[in-house]
């Protein structure tokens, strides 16, 4: 190997570790703490993954990249009780990140029963 094709594979190495270190921190985005509006805490944290109706879709249907529990599927939506949902919410679960930090336990009450149980009523 020449030494000018050897420094191009280590730059081509660098960029690709910091490109994917950019990549896994904007993934990682801080989220926001909970200001008391629900609607607009769905909208900035939750729909990143749920999506914005709840089904795991964007708005053109599309299945969102961390797409998140389909809380539109009533079937296994209703199978969970709310305790289950909360749990999950404040810990985390696999790709889900814990809420512990941004949200109270009975702020995240208030979310599943006035925004998460109505997806699934609506199907």
């Amino acid at each position: 190997m020449t030494p000018v094709s050897r420094a191009l594979r280590t730059l081509a190495l660098a960029a690709t570790f910091l490109a994917g270190g950019l990549l896994q921190a904007e993934d990682k985005k801080e989220l926001p703490k909970f200001d008391g509006n629900l609607q607009k805490y769905w909208a900035d944290a939750c729909a990143r993954c749920h999506g914005v109706n709840g089904n795991g879709r964007d708005n053109n249907g599309g299945q969102l990249p961390d797409a998140g529990f389909d809380f539109t599927d009533s079937r296994k939506a209703n199978k969970k009780k709310d305790s289950d949902w909360v749990k999950v919410t404040l810990n985390g679960k696999d790709k889900m990140p814990a809420f512990k930090d941004r949200m109270s336990e009975a702020d995240v009450q208030k979310m599943i029963t006035e925004i998460v149980r109505k997806f699934a009523a609506k199907h």
